[in-house]
């Protein structure tokens, strides 16, 4: 062998040694950022699971009765017609 045929391989194995370090380190920098997205995305949920129980209860009857008082309408109960029966009565008759 040469000294030309042993420098050319010698920079071969260097070229591809180089490669593969260069790939490992961007296989490594996409692993991290998928695991930063991945974080991420659990936090968005639960920030959204959050919010849902927060607009839940905000709908619920007691909350909405209690800011109909508190901007001052006037929330009658609901009444039943007297014109209309009932499925109950209908049924029986």
């Amino acid at each position: 062998m040469t000294v030309a045929r042993a420098l050319l391989v010698l920079f071969l194995l260097v070229t591809v040694g180089i490669a593969t370090v260069g790939l490992q380190a961007e296989s490594a920098k996409a692993a991290n950022r998928i695991q930063r997205l991945h974080y991420k995305k659990i936090v968005l949920e639960q920030t959204l699971w959050a919010q849902e129980m927060e607009l839940a209860r905000l709908r619920g009857p007691d909350e909405i009765r209690r800011r109909a008082t508190e901007l001052g309408l006037n929330v009658v109960p609901p009444q039943k017609d007297p014109g209309v029966k009932d499925a109950a009565a209908k049924a029986s008759d």
